[in-house]
């Protein structure tokens, strides 16, 4: 039973960066995260919600004060990202 849960809950994703490196990890569903473990999705504390909504403000500062150079190339690998994920076939 508690391998059917496991199977639910999570799901294997493939990134791929701009360089065309792949990278496979679990994704759990929302409000959850990955056990220490690596097998099984945990419900995310409030103070864990609190602190990473705090730090997400902060990025989203930071990325501001970087400019509209930054948001460019951050685009143009991205975009080069999915040019190298369609080459391997996937979405």
């Amino acid at each position: 039973m508690s391998e059917n849960l496991q199977l639910e809950e999570a799901r294997i994703i493939t990134k791929v960066t701009s360089r065309g490196e792949k990278t496979k990890r679990v994704k759990c569903r929302r409000g959850f995260k990955l056990s220490p473990d690596g097998k099984t999705c945990i419900p995310i504390t409030g103070s864990e919600k609190q602190a990473k909504k705090k730090s997400i403000r902060k990025a989203i500062r930071t990325k501001k004060a970087k400019g509209k150079a930054a948001q460019v190339k951050a685009n143009k690998k991205r975009l080069k990202a999915m040019k190298k994920r369609k080459a391997f076939g996937l979405k």
